[in-house]
């Protein structure tokens, strides 16, 4: 049995529904990807290298306006540069950055897939594709070493290293697993690190968790471009909820 055949101004109205409904959903969109990409952005924390301050599940809300948003016409400046213990959305320097055009299709996908598929780590294994949350350790000019685990940190024109602690403007925790006995100092986990003075907009970025974190102690000093949001808020657990 045939169904009904719709006459031209029935196919004519049928497009002109879809048209608005897909124009909605751009706009909708759109809308997100104003909100997310400059004022606010949620992260759902998944690694294990911000223990014990941050733990897998926690999800926090991060401010790319703070370090300066990506547009079409390249990175905005942001409202304040990275400083010594801020939490930070990082991009890792061997991970491939993302054209604006290409992002942006990307954060479509994503959009109307609720974050199940991404073109862009299509090809690649997410976990090592996607930002990390990195605290902030040196700034331009500082030199850094890190004895027993502890970050040492000589701020340009000082005379002498002072520990991560002391110069940080938030207060937190480090966690790490001893090296074995015998250890050689020059292995990475060895919980020693020579010092290494950064340059022109380089930064030191590193994990709370020492033993476990991908950082720059692996693969270098970030510049500002790679840094995506600055985190602000934990939401989630509500018994954690407030700056992390």
């Amino acid at each position: 049995m045939l169904g009904k055949r719709r006459s031209y101004a029935e196919a004519v109205q049928g497009r002109r529904k879809t048209a608005r409904r897909l124009g909605v959903l751009l706009l909708v969109f759109l809308c997100y990807e104003l909100l997310s990409g400059f004022f606010l952005s949620a992260y759902w924390v998944k690694s294990e290298s911000m223990l014990p301050t941050i733990v897998p599940g926690d999800r926090l809300l991060a401010s790319p306006l703070a370090y300066g948003p990506r547009t079409a016409f390249g990175k905005m400046p942001g409202i304040a540069k990275p400083e010594r213990g801020d939490l930070a959305i990082v991009e890792p320097n061997y991970v491939r950055r993302l054209g604006f055009w290409e992002s942006f299709a990307d954060g479509f996908v994503r959009f109307i897939t609720f974050q199940l598929v991404s073109p862009a780590l299509g090809a690649h294994d997410g976990f090592l594709a996607s930002p990390s949350l990195l605290r902030v350790v040196g700034i331009p000019g500082d030199t850094v070493q890190m004895e027993d685990f502890v970050f040492k940190v000589k701020p340009v024109g000082g005379d002498q290293f002072l520990t991560e602690f002391e110069l940080s403007s938030q207060r937190y925790d480090i966690s790490h697993v001893d090296a074995p006995e015998a250890w050689n100092a020059e292995l990475p986990g060895s919980g020693s690190m020579a010092p290494r003075v950064l340059g022109k907009d380089e930064y030191f970025v590193a994990g709370d968790a020492r033993s476990s974190s991908s950082d720059s102690r692996y693969w270098g000093p970030a510049r500002i471009e790679r840094f995506r949001a600055k985190a602000l808020l934990r939401y989630w657990p509500p018994k954690n909820f407030g700056p992390p």
